[in-house]
């Protein structure tokens, strides 16, 4: 039943392959799609729908998606289809194929998402590094809530004063749900302290070890999406 579930929440997603990408969203809806972080390789969308409101037909390349507010969507495809779903909030799903379809928020309350999309494929070395995993050797802090052959996607949390054991990532987009004040180790000793607002993205294109400590008063919460079609960029 479970599974049945989170297949009918992926037509909000899936909706329709295309190799045409021609129609951003953030170009059809602006009022809709902010992009909040865009290289040659990944995009980060925030996407906002209020009660009623529609975007026009467009187009997404392969993405993760991060259901920050839940609701009640209308999906038209491009052949005339409709199909009603609500996505809950929390919902985590990812679609490998790009996708053409119109959205509309058909419920009573503000819906907010965010789509991990990637530009490319590249290929991973054969040589595959073994990380040492954080969801190993700090299962307290990260959970992971979906793993494929294309992604890892991890829920991040740091209570006050709350540390995590030396581990690495892969290639990653970050969302941070909400943010506070870090404290950043690296391998040689080196210690960072950063600031890091509510809903702060980044992205890392090369393996990154590190231990993390959250030395500020309020919990930290953060989403992961490691990349694992996308290998480092050419030197």
């Amino acid at each position: 039943m479970k599974r049945l579930f989170i297949i009918t929440i992926l037509l909000f997603f899936i909706s329709c392959s295309s190799n045409d990408i021609s129609l951003l969203p953030e170009k059809v809806s602006p009022d809709v799609y902010k992009v909040l972080l865009e290289n040659e390789d990944i995009k980060i969308l925030e996407v906002t729908f209020t009660p009623g409101q529609s975007d026009n037909m467009h187009e997404h390349y392969p993405a993760t998606v991060y259901i920050v507010e839940g609701g009640k969507a209308q999906v038209t495809l491009p052949d005339g289809t409709v199909n009603e779903i609500k996505p809950p909030t929390g919902l985590i799903a990812h679609n490998p194929e790009k996708a053409r379809h119109q959205v509309k928020n058909i419920g009573d309350n503000t819906m907010k998402i965010i789509l991990f999309e990637r530009k490319n494929t590249r290929a991973v070395t054969n040589t595959k590094q073994e990380l040492i995993l954080p969801e190993k050797v700090s299962p307290d802090v990260y959970k992971v809530l979906l793993e494929n052959e294309e992604v890892k996607v991890t829920e991040v949390t740091f209570q006050p004063g709350q540390g995590d054991e030396m581990h690495q990532h892969g290639l990653m987009s970050i969302y941070g749900i909400t943010g506070g004040k870090l404290q950043n180790t690296s391998p040689d000793g080196t210690v960072r302290e950063m600031e890091v607002p509510d809903g702060f993205v980044g992205h890392r294109n090369t393996v990154t070890t590190h231990q993390m400590k959250n030395i500020g008063d309020t919990t930290i919460k953060v989403i992961l999406v490691e990349h694992k079609k996308l290998g480092p960029p050419k030197a």
